[in-house]
């Protein structure tokens, strides 16, 4: 097997993560255009421009929000008055690039250009850092976060919407802005350290992510590695799936059920998180 050395460029748009390139992957920063790199997220031009001028081996992690960004075209301009018709490069970026995405949703939109893709869930974290702790509850506790207060876009209204319909608690972190609540059992932790919100999230039964179209995110991954029972949107292996507000309930519902871990989907998940090409910690 080559194990040669693999460059990374992490767009400057991703938000924090649990850790990064090198200390899952086994990456190198991006500094040689000649030497093999991955570019995890292409948002816009800028990008773009980078992983066009590269001249190695591509591979591309496509992100989630940079999918539709692409879709929508990239701005030439402040305002997006001129877009790039992504049509113009989505072939380009086909026969140029090794491309990798983390759920079916994702492969099917960048299908739509014509750029195939291969799928596989990633984890910037240690997955052998987060034990297995789960503990039955019969009011079973719930977690969501967002990202830059975008409640809608993060589903918090959602929660809103069902919480008083389920005997569950609702914790919700992320917000560095007040998220106004109705209800006793959605409980709004803001913005914590890391650490602490995973020492809290330990003690939980589920991870709840609600947005239609995401890449596998951290939520998800972390609640199916601590034995948890995480509930999805987008459709994954061995996680609970809904499409209306009565089956999100009714997957709530079923929390209460689960008196043993989910071992069934940590150990599928162990096996499959980062299998790239580039890692070199597999």
């Amino acid at each position: 097997m080559n194990y040669r050395k693999i460059q990374c460029r992490v767009a400057p748009s991703i938000g924090e993560l649990e850790g990064t390139h090198k200390s899952a992957w086994g990456t190198e920063e991006y500094t040689n255009i000649f030497e093999p790199c991955v570019f995890f997220g292409v948002y816009g031009l800028p990008d773009f421009y980078t992983l066009n001028r590269h001249r190695g081996k591509r591979y591309i992690l496509w992100a989630g929000t940079d999918i539709t960004h692409f879709l929508q075209g990239y701005f030439l301009d402040d305002e997006g008055k001129y877009k790039l018709d992504p049509f113009s490069i989505a072939k380009w970026i086909n026969d140029n690039c090794d491309n990798w995405v983390e759920n079916e949703v994702e492969q099917m939109a960048l299908e739509s250009v014509g750029i195939k893709s291969r799928v596989c869930p990633s984890f910037m974290g240690d997955k052998y850092n987060f034990k297995i702790n789960y503990q039955w509850s019969d009011r079973p506790r719930v977690y969501a976060s967002c990202s830059g207060n975008e409640f809608e876009k993060y589903g918090w209204n959602i929660i809103e919407r069902i919480a008083d319909k389920v005997k569950a608690d609702f914790y919700l972190y992320g917000n560095t802005i007040p998220w106004e609540t109705k209800h006793k059992n959605v409980i709004v932790r803001g913005r914590l350290p890391k650490k602490q919100m995973n020492e809290e999230i330990s003690k939980m039964q589920c991870g709840l992510r609600t947005l239609d179209f995401d890449g596998a995110s951290e939520i998800l991954i972390k609640s199916v590695l601590q034995g948890q029972y995480p509930i999805s949107r987008i459709k994954y292996p061995f996680i609970a799936n809904y499409e209306t507000d009565e089956e999100l309930i009714s997957e709530l519902k079923k929390l209460r059920i689960y008196k043993q871990p989910n071992i069934k989907a940590k150990k599928y998940y162990l096996e499959v998180i980062n299998k790239y090409p580039w890692n070199r910690k597999k």
